[in-house]
């Protein structure tokens, strides 16, 4: 094999490689380590060939991954390892398949051509699954654990924090935060406050383009948001259900947290 041929199909292959894991293990990768990564495996690996030491090439993945992925502990080390090397012979053989079932001989330029497709290919899912992650996260951001407490009944569940949600009480003037009555009960929600001694009123408030309307609200015995007692807040009983989370809070709710 050609010198420049190694080292063009070692970067390609290795950059290939190292998106496919930060694709499976859901890593991110800063440039300049995924560069210096490259770096190092294209010259630990042309060295070794150029000084007939092939044998020792299949070490150089442990040096690339250390560099390319921050500190980690060594179970999550050497999945990314076994993912590198069933990625690479999948990689190969499918490389070998392409060429066999198009009917030619692989030379340089349309191997090369090949390996850039796919990297086109990997680069963009990897950018796809990156800006997932994000989102992901930023929807972390405004999560919390809800444990609400009527009495001796406890609710647990997952709280979203509406930035637009500034609803107040009109008569205590106190944030009130949306859970659907079916966390509560099937019955009459009435009933079910008058059975744990927990007084209720009624509060009214406007939606956009709608009329005025009127919110069950009632104070909690006690309400733990991330394992933290918050006070002074008011449970508003709402017919609807969420979808990806069980509570609807205010951002004043969780300033202290």
């Amino acid at each position: 094999m050609y010198i420049d041929l190694f080292i063009i199909q070692n970067l390609i292959y290795d950059y290939l490689i190292l998106n496919g894991v930060a694709i499976l293990t859901d890593e991110k990768m800063r440039l300049s380590r995924l560069s210096l990564g490259l770096i190092s495996s294209l010259v630990l690996s042309t060295l070794l060939f150029m000084m007939d030491f092939t044998t020792l090439v299949g070490l150089v993945p442990f040096v690339m991954l250390a560099i390319v992925f921050s500190k980690q502990n060594i179970k999550c080390f050497m999945t990314k390892v076994l993912y590198f090397y069933c990625l690479s012979l999948i990689l190969s053989g499918a490389i070998y398949t392409i060429s066999h079932f198009i009917k030619f001989d692989l030379t340089i330029i349309p191997y090369i051509l090949i390996l850039l497709v796919l990297a086109f290919i990997v680069t963009l899912i990897y950018v796809l699954k990156v800006r997932w992650l994000n989102d992901q996260q930023l929807i972390n951001q405004f999560i919390y654990d809800v444990r609400i407490f009527c009495g001796p009944i406890e609710i647990k569940g997952s709280g979203f924090v509406d930035t637009g949600n500034h609803l107040i009480d009109e008569k205590t003037a106190l944030p009130i935060m949306m859970v659907p009555k079916e966390m509560f009960c099937k019955e009459s929600m009435e009933d079910f406050l008058m059975k744990h001694r927990i007084s209720s009123w009624s509060t009214s408030y406007s939606v956009i383009n709608d009329d005025q309307q009127h919110l069950l609200v009632f104070k909690p015995t006690l309400l733990l948001i991330n394992d933290q007692v918050v006070r002074n807040v008011l449970i508003g009983v709402v017919e609807n259900q969420f979808y990806e989370y069980d509570f609807l809070l205010q951002p004043s709710m969780v300033r202290s947290i």
